[in-house]
C-alpha cells in the first residue's frame, strides 16, 4: 500500500507540473481571463475530469500555483529574515544574507517562465500584491521608523517594490547575470534598507 500511495503521490505531482506549465505556456500569450480549461487540458495532455480533480476552476489553479510560489519564496525570505536580525547587524552577516539571495535567485531561476509570465503584462496582479503583503507582514513591525524618519508603511512599499524591480528587470533582460551575482547587486541595493531595522 505504501508503494502505491507512493506511485499515486508521483503521479499526482507529475499531473499537477503538467498543468501548470501548460498555463505557463499559455499566460505567455494570453491573460488568465482569456485561457480555457480545455486549452490546459490539451496541452498538459489530460482530461477535464482529471483537473477538475484538483482545481475548482482556472481561477482557482492560479490562485493555487501562485500561493506556492509564495510559500516557496517566505521560507527562503524567512532565512534571510532571520540573519539580519542578528545582533551583529546585516553587515556582519553579510556573506550568509548573500547565500540566502542566491538560493531565492537559484528558485527563480528554476521557475522562471512562470514567474516572468506573472510578472509580465499578461501576468496576475494578485502576484504582486501577495508578495507586497508577505513584505508588510514580515518587515512592517521591524522598520525602525527614526532610521526612514517616515512611516514604516513606506519603508516596506520601497523594500517590496525594489526587490520586485529587481527581479522582473533580471527576468526581462534574459538572466544574463548569474544568482550568485544578483544577489550582490541585491545586497547592495538593499543594505540601505536592512541598516534601518531594529534589532
Amino acid at each position: 500500500m505504501r508503494i502505491n500511495g507512493k506511485q499515486t503521490d508521483r503521479r499526482i505531482v507529475r499531473t499537477k507540473k503538467e498543468i501548470l506549465n501548460a498555463l505557463t505556456l499559455l499566460l505567455e500569450q494570453k491573460t488568465i481571463d482569456e485561457i480555457t480549461v480545455k486549452e490546459i487540458t490539451d496541452l498538459a495532455g489530460i482530461n477535464r475530469g482529471t483537473f477538475y480533480l484538483h482545481y475548482v476552476d482556472k481561477y482557482d489553479l492560479m490562485e493555487k500555483s501562485v500561493n506556492q510560489l509564495i510559500l516557496e519564496m517566505r521560507e527562503i525570505g524567512t532565512e534571510i529574515i532571520s540573519l539580519t536580525l542578528t545582533n551583529k547587524g546585516p553587515e556582519n552577516v553579510q556573506s550568509e544574507i548573500e547565500d540566502m539571495l542566491t538560493a531565492l535567485f537559484e528558485y527563480i531561476k528554476e521557475h522562471q517562465r512562470f514567474v516572468k509570465s506573472l510578472t509580465g503584462e499578461k501576468g496576475n496582479y494578485s502576484f504582486h500584491i501577495k508578495f507586497n503583503e508577505f513584505l508588510k507582514d514580515t518587515f512592517i513591525e521591524r522598520v525602525d521608523a527614526n532610521h526612514f524618519d517616515i512611516p514604516p508603511v513606506y519603508a516596506v512599499s520601497a523594500i517590496s517594490y525594489a526587490m520586485q524591480g529587481i527581479v522582473q528587470t533580471w527576468l526581462h533582460e534574459g538572466l544574463v547575470e548569474s544568482p550568485a551575482v544578483m544577489s550582490q547587486h541585491t545586497f547592495k541595493i538593499l543594505s540601505v534598507y536592512l541598516t534601518g531595522l531594529k534589532y
